[in-house]
This record gives C-alpha cells, sequence and structure tokens, in this order.
C-alpha cells in the first residue's frame, strides 16, 4: 500500500517512514468527536495524561517536553486553554463571592480608587480568558530573569504547562470550595510558587530556588494588579 501522508510503499500497520496508520478512517462527525474526545480522556496521552504527569512528575514531565518528548504530551498551550475554559464553564455554574464585604463597597462607592479598581476589574471580567491566557507572558520574562537555564519561548512553553495545571486542579478546586474567583484566589499563588519551585529548583541550592521561586511570583502579583489598575484608568479617562 501507498501511504497517504509521504507516498512510501509499505505493508505495515503504520508507515515506517511517517508513522502514518495504514487504514485512516473516513472523516464523520462521529469519528471526529470520537478523536476529539480520546484525545482529551486518554490516560496515555493528551489532556488527561497532561494532568496525571503534572501532578505526579510536574518537573520530568516538562524537562521531556522541552528536550523534544512530544508523543502523547498535549501541547502546552492547548492544555492552558482547555484549561481555563474547563474552568469558566464550571465557573458559569456557580457565583463567585466578592472579596469586598457589601458594607465596605457601599461606602467606598464614590471614591476613585474603587472606581479605578471596578472598570479594571470589570474589564478582566469580560475578557478574563484572554488576559489569563496571555499572563503567561510576564510570568515568562519573570522566570526568565530568576532562571536562565531555558530560552523565552521554552519559558513560555514551561509556564502554560504550570499555569494550566494550577488553574485546573488548584483554581477549580478552590472555586468550588470557598468561591473565591480566581485573579484573587490565594491558593493559586501558593501552588504557581510550589510548582516553579519544583520545576526550577538546583538540587545544590535548594533554599535559593524557593526564594527566588517566591520572588517570581510576588512579582507576578504586582504586574497582575498594576495591569489591573493601568486598565481601569484608561477607561475611566
Amino acid at each position: 500500500m501507498i501511504c497517504i501522508s509521504c507516498g512510501y510503499d509499505h505493508d505495515e500497520k503504520f508507515c515506517p517512514n511517517c508513522g502514518e496508520k495504514r487504514d485512516t478512517q473516513k472523516i464523520t462527525f462521529g469519528s471526529t468527536i470520537e478523536s476529539t474526545f480520546a484525545t482529551i480522556t486518554s490516560m496515555d496521552k493528551g489532556f488527561l495524561y497532561n494532568i496525571k504527569n503534572l501532578t505526579i512528575r510536574p518537573k520530568t514531565t516538562i524537562e521531556e517536553y522541552i528536550r523534544g518528548k512530544r508523543k502523547g504530551i498535549f501541547n502546552p498551550v492547548s492544555f492552558l486553554i482547555l484549561s481555563i475554559t474547563a474552568y469558566l464553564i464550571v465557573e458559569a455554574f456557580f457565583k463567585a463571592k466578592s472579596i469586598i464585604p457589601e458594607e465596605k463597597v457601599n461606602l467606598v462607592k464614590g471614591n476613585l480608587g474603587y472606581k479605578i479598581g471596578a472598570s479594571g476589574g470589570s474589564f478582566i471580567y469580560n475578557y478574563f480568558k484572554f488576559f489569563w491566557i496571555f499572563t503567561v507572558i510576564p510570568l515568562s520574562f519573570i522566570t526568565k530573569l530568576f532562571f536562565k537555564r531555558f530560552n523565552f519561548v521554552e519559558h513560555i512553553a514551561i509556564n502554560s504547562f504550570i499555569l494550566g495545571q494550577v488553574t485546573l486542579i488548584i483554581g477549580l478546586l478552590s472555586f468550588i470550595i470557598f468561591r473565591f474567583p480566581l485573579l484573587f484566589n490565594p491558593f493559586i499563588y501558593v501552588a504557581l510558587i510550589w510548582y516553579i519551585y519544583k520545576v526550577f529548583y538546583n538540587p545544590k541550592y535548594k533554599s535559593d530556588s524557593l526564594i527566588k521561586a517566591f520572588t517570581s511570583i510576588l512579582l507576578f502579583i504586582v504586574i497582575l494588579f498594576s495591569t489591573v489598575i493601568l486598565i481601569g484608568l484608561i477607561k475611566l479617562i
């Protein structure tokens, strides 16, 4: 048989030249749904494979991907996008509680600081999916600054894995229990410190790695809330 992908003549189940399956199914609605579902739910590859391995062995899984292992591991940016989407779907069924008590909100409603925060907050709420996805960029600048082992694009991949995992597991569970909105969820930032420490730590300088991980997330928080304030100012102007 002639391989449909590369034209190589063979009689194997998979093409020896490019790995294409011999008997490829015709595309139907059912086969598309089945393929998508299998990609997401398979414990040997895909979305759930990422969740399992980023929970059990985050450093090894991420380093294998950076070194070139792609088979079975879900693309980090796609993983981040799917994680945020899953979080927002669940969030739609529950209502996040207000961080500031209502009586205090009424006292400061005319305050300029409140107006700026409310304006920036409403923008972030409306476009949260995109906002949270793009936070991987400043986070990667920060981790690149403190941990110089990888190039910037590799830091993007690493932090997409980390943000996706933390959003889906820690963000989702703590939201269901405590109703903290993701941006104000303290468990998110604690988990980010832990993951960054686990992925980037140097066995010879463990305490130094922990300090760098903590400082990285502290700076990340400052950038996030500065962005909210800046957006609020721009909207008011």
